[in-house]
């Protein structure tokens, strides 16, 4: 792969890894011309919904389900639905065979600045990226989770980092939890109430200039990939 292609895995659930997911490639678009963001988990789906383009014409993943060898991957960006600079490729229930999920994120990396595939809560596509964020919380239950998760990263040949979900009131210090799981620590993100209004108003995540998750995004953008 020539490009980048950023996996961002959750260790628990409802911790906004889709919302980052489509911010990051909505975000990276002036920097590195074009992106897209995929639905990469094995069950996952409506990435399109969190991006606000599920109205929009184009590809998603059971059209591709009889695609075989080489995709070109400049004719399936051209195909994905978008409404602003970053296209989504978003699942309606179960992806296609593996090999098809492969040449498509391949097809992508080799045109794409920035590929990122939102990986749910599952390693499985891992393999498929250059490098990936864990996001984890603060509860006694989320930091056990993203344990299992980070020791399950250790065993993969790529590079990791962790951005912390922190809310009012949580007692650990990210540090600590860096620490604790072994990973540099790429940024905290916390609760922005904004972004629920956003999602409300069919704006999608990366489009708004200031607070936590464009401060973040644009702090994972501007820094060195984790070694």
């Amino acid at each position: 792969m020539d490009h980048r292609v950023l996996g961002v895995v959750g260790a628990s659930g409802g911790l906004g890894v889709s919302t980052l997911a489509v911010a990051l490639a909505v975000r990276a678009t002036p920097l590195v011309g074009a992106t897209v963001a995929v639905d990469g988990s094995p069950e996952g789906g409506a990435l399109d919904v969190t991006a606000c383009v599920e109205h929009v014409p184009g590809l998603r993943w059971p059209d591709l389900a009889a695609a075989e060898g080489r995709i070109d991957g400049a004719a399936l960006l051209h195909e994905l639905p978008a409404d602003g600079p970053a296209r989504v490729l978003a699942g309606r229930g179960r992806q296609p065979p593996d090999a098809v999920v492969e040449a498509a994120l391949a097809g992508l990396a080799a045109v794409c600045g920035l590929v990122v595939v939102d990986l749910g809560g599952s390693l499985a596509r891992a393999a498929a990226c250059t490098d990936v964020l864990l996001v984890v919380g603060c509860t006694a239950r989320q930091l056990a989770d993203g344990a299992g998760v980070a020791e399950r990263l250790h065993e993969l040949p790529l590079p990791a980092a962790l951005v912390l979900r922190l809310r009012r009131g949580d007692a650990v210090t990210p540090e600590e939890v860096a620490a604790h799981l072994d990973l540099p620590l790429a940024d905290t993100l916390r609760d922005d109430p904004r972004a629920r209004v956003d999602a409300e108003r069919a704006r999608p995540p990366g489009t708004r200039d200031s607070g936590p998750l464009a401060g973040l995004v644009d702090l994972v953008l501007a820094g060195p990939r984790p070694s």
